[in-house]
């Protein structure tokens, strides 16, 4: 899989493209201040496979989906804590966020972006709210891969094809942060310094094994 990434004029921010074959998969942050995932592909349903031969990019996407499994969204800042007087205070703290991701978690929207084991986003530029006729991602846990499907439902022929994620008024809100989050983690990558580890050797030799037989 080559890796592209391209730095945004006026912007502190890279938008990454994610090349393996025929297949084409962007991560763009847009002027607007709105986050982009794109398959780049005219068929109404798209596959693209995040897996280990980049295990950078892997444990970023396996960070993502571990993040919307667990639910917690919010998290104690270093500010609030240094708000606490005592232990009492900060413990209480805790209590309270843990509290807020619980609810979060019993909710029903998050029973409809997380869903039988899945990620479903249902971007935040479509009509409709059931992702069997709305134009959405998909990301799941294949084992030893994250497959990405896009479905494009709504739009027959558009100049572009994305999954938008809305920094405000998502109607995932506030699960967009951990979309957010993702993508700046992902700033820290850049893949003309990559450095073969140890996983991604044993994925090609066990991938080249499979081709052998």
């Amino acid at each position: 899989m080559k890796i592209l990434r391209n730095s945004i004029s006026d912007s502190e921010f890279y938008n990454y493209y994610l090349i393996d074959g025929n297949k084409k998969l962007g991560i763009i942050y847009c002027d607007n201040g709105d986050l982009y995932f794109t398959s780049f592909d005219r068929n109404q349903e798209t596959d693209f496979f995040i897996t280990k031969e980049n295990m950078i990019i892997y444990n970023l996407f396996d960070a993502l989906y571990e993040s919307f499994k667990k639910g917690d969204v919010f998290q104690v800042s270093d500010y609030e804590l240094s708000q606490c007087s005592d232990m009492f205070e900060k413990r209480r703290l805790y209590t309270r966020i843990a509290e807020a991701n619980q609810n979060l978690k019993n909710s029903e929207l998050y029973k409809k972006i997380f869903n039988d084991g899945k990620i479903i986003w249902i971007s935040d530029d479509s009509i409709s709210f059931d992702y069997r006729n709305a134009d959405a991602m998909t990301i799941s846990n294949e084992g030893e891969y994250y497959k990405l499907r896009f479905t494009y439902y709504e739009n027959t022929f558009p100049n572009l094809r994305s999954i938008r994620i809305r920094n405000s008024r998502s109607r995932y809100k506030p699960f967009n942060a951990l979309m957010m989050d993702f993508f700046k983690n992902l700033q820290n990558y850049n893949p003309d310094y990559h450095q073969i580890c140890i996983e991604e050797y044993l994925y090609e030799q066990e991938k080249q094994r499979k081709l052998l037989k």
